[in-house]
């Protein structure tokens, strides 16, 4: 077992997850009021070295490349709609790609995330309530120099005080424990969706971004069992009447971070109405020990959604809190 930097918290027992959460929220928040000066040629050193034995140990990760797999203690609404507990299986891989050209105020930088079969399960009373995603990207630019152009003669040049990003998901699928209709779960499938981001922030710090999206979606309910004659699924437009905002930051070594966000949609369904649809989590994390340079982390998970009526099942809204423990396996080193 190899300490990471994390071990200065020194926990034991229950006060060592305590003092741990203490460290990273207390990382987050310096990392929010220290001035956005660094450059990735500014990171904290990756490795560390032992004085006695002369072995190398990691310090520092990327906490947006690596493969996930967590277990914690859940609660949320139960089938019936009062507050229940149990086990949740935490799952995912993420990627993330950064690419930086130029220098000074020619100063480009590319943030892409990816994540791929992300989410949780948690099992219930018959169908388990699960909400994951197949495929999602995040891609945001940063300029340091960052303008608006006027095809005009000769061409006006406008400070344009954002940066500019694309979010897009495809593939996600939830069932809440609530939401069902007499005869069984309602299956929300998001085909797609698309949003373009603003981010007033401007960091240029990587994993330090603040984003306020327009977008639009094609959204699926799937009713378990309609009535006789009735379409079993609805279909659900939002025609860029979907917002968003999202707050990610973590600490330069990778071992704390906080990840916050929601979306709400007016959709137009095939039920013949608007309807509102509604999703915010948030997540915050911290790096307690390392197993061969391979990060364990303590997760405390929240997250709420509404979902809209669908031909069977009345509007339903949900809520999830969650603590646990992942293992983290790195795919950057």
């Amino acid at each position: 077992m190899t300490p990471t930097a994390a071990a200065r918290c020194r926990p034991v027992g229950v006060a060592v997850a305590g003092r741990a959460w203490g460290c990273g929220l207390a990382a987050a928040v310096l990392a929010v009021a220290t001035p956005v000066t660094a450059r990735a040629d500014e990171a904290p050193a990756r490795f560390a070295e032992d004085a006695v034995s002369g072995h190398r140990f990691r310090v520092s990760f990327d906490p947006a490349s690596r493969v996930t797999i967590g277990v914690a203690a859940a609660a949320g609404r139960g089938p019936k709609g009062a507050p229940a507990a149990g086990p949740s299986i935490l799952a995912g891989l993420a990627f993330r790609m950064v690419r930086e050209s130029g220098a000074g105020r020619e100063r480009v930088t590319w943030q892409v995330e990816h994540r791929v079969a992300s989410g949780w399960l948690r099992p219930t009373a018959g169908v388990p309530a699960f909400d994951a995603g197949l495929y999602r990207a995040s891609i945001l630019r940063h300029d340091a120099s960052p303008s608006l152009v006027l095809p005009t003669s000769p061409p006006v040049g406008i400070p344009f005080p954002f940066d500019v990003g694309i979010d897009a998901e495809a593939g996600r699928v939830a069932v809440s424990a609530v939401s069902k209709s007499a005869a069984g779960p309602v299956i929300h499938v998001g085909v797609v969706r698309a949003a373009l981001l603003l981010d007033p922030w401007r960091s240029g710090v990587t994993g330090r971004v603040f984003t306020i999206g327009v977008g639009a979606r094609y959204d699926l309910d799937v009713d378990g069992a309609p009535a006789p004659g009735m379409p079993r699924v609805t279909h659900r437009v939002a025609p860029m009447t979907e917002g968003s905002l999202r707050l990610r930051v973590e600490s330069r070594d990778g071992l704390s971070v906080v990840d916050a966000g929601g979306e709400v949609a007016p959709e137009w369904s095939s039920l013949g109405a608007w309807a509102l649809a509604a999703r915010a989590s948030v997540r915050l994390e911290r790096a307690l020990l390392a197993v061969n340079d391979q990060p364990i982390s303590a997760i405390f998970e929240g997250g709420y959604r509404l979902d809209p009526a669908t031909r069977a099942a009345p509007a339903a809204s949900d809520f999830r809190v969650s603590l646990g423990l992942a293992v983290n396996l790195a795919l950057s080193r």
